[in-house]
């Protein structure tokens, strides 16, 4: 198993009180899998990505139980010095505005240049009597410079030797995100995090991205997670899909299954949501009341307030995960034995 998070528990401590974001999300992903995290704003999903690399500040931000498993080791154990060195070796991430995320004073070959210096860091490892056989300076960074313009024809930009000396001001939207792809690229990842990677794009450009995230995949052999809050971005590239809501998993699928025969009452409200062209004015369904203050999150299943099948139990005990399907499994009591 390539990613393994189990029971994670987050807290932030805010002048408000203690904000529980995470409160025991479990994600497993194979090698190869493509899965999608879906919810609402504010359900914890970007929380839940950015521990894998162990990018969530701390203080203010707690993890006081869990573990996020890699390969097998543990993420959250490891020193500052390791956690640096997997960050350029194992993981990419995208992140969600390419608008903020490239600097606007620097052309693109500077960074981008030094996305792929940093993620060759353990050439500044090695011991100092083998120092004298590597190459100079120079050389490394010539040899950078021409990862950098292989990683922009990668990801589809063309004319990457001239493209390379602009600034971020000159490209569209797109060809932002997609230098943002390159980077994230730049260490031959294990994983790539994809954090809402359509995000302030037009329509059209939004199936490019997708079209090309999906062709690095089976290009790559990598190994995805897409964080969005768009069904639709799940069904066009997701095999497997995870519905998070106020801080825990609800619900793990195939993409198709979870589609067809949605078992959580949330997943299903979600569903019925969403408009299609055969749903007239008027007809589309809500769900009643609001995502819970996580400063002081109800006791239990946390939708229970929502939540049409509650129960006395929804109020009192977290439901553990159920399978209700050879892959399928949600965290709802209604699939306990006996109901």
């Amino acid at each position: 198993m390539l990613l393994d998070i189990q029971n994670l528990h987050l807290e932030f401590r805010t002048f408000d009180g203690t904000s529980k974001v995470l409160a025991g999300v479990d994600l497993q992903m194979q090698r190869g899998d493509v899965v999608g995290l879906v919810g609402e704003t504010g359900c914890g999903k970007s929380m839940t990505a950015l521990a894998i690399p162990g990018l969530i500040p701390m203080p203010p931000g707690v993890i006081t139980e869990g573990r996020v498993l890699f390969d097998g080791e543990d993420v959250l154990a490891k020193s500052p010095s390791e956690l640096q060195r997997f960050r350029a070796r194992r993981l990419g991430m995208i992140f969600q505005d390419p608008t903020t995320n490239l600097n606007p004073v620097y052309n693109i070959r500077e960074q981008l240049v030094d996305a792929v210096l940093y993620q060759r860091m353990d050439q500044q490892s090695v011991p100092g009597r083998w120092r004298g056989w590597l190459p100079s300076a120079k050389q490394i960074r010539h040899d950078a410079f021409q990862r950098a313009v292989e990683l922009m024809a990668l990801v589809g930009i063309p004319d990457g030797d001239r493209r390379i000396e602009e600034y971020p001001h000159q490209f569209s939207g797109g060809m932002r995100q997609r230098v943002l792809i390159a980077m994230a690229l730049a260490g031959e990842p294990d994983l790539l995090i994809a954090d809402e990677p359509t995000t302030a794009l037009d329509v059209t450009i939004q199936a490019q991205i997708l079209r090309l995230i999906d062709g690095l995949v089976k290009k790559l052999g990598l190994s995805v997670l897409i964080i969005t809050h768009n069904l639709g971005v799940v069904a066009q590239t997701c095999q497997t899909v995870a519905v998070m809501y106020a801080g825990r998993v609800i619900e793990t699928a195939p993409v198709r299954e979870l589609f067809r025969n949605p078992r959580h009452p949330y997943t299903q409200g979600l569903l019925k949501a969403v408009p299609t062209a055969n749903v007239r004015r008027g007809e589309l369904e809500g769900i009643p009341g609001t995502i819970p203050n996580l400063t002081q999150p109800p006791e239990g299943c946390r939708f229970h307030p929502r939540c049409p099948h509650v129960m006395d139990v929804c109020k009192a005990v977290v439901p553990p995960g159920y399978r209700v399907g050879a892959e399928h499994t949600a965290y709802c009591h209604l699939y306990a034995e006996g109901q």
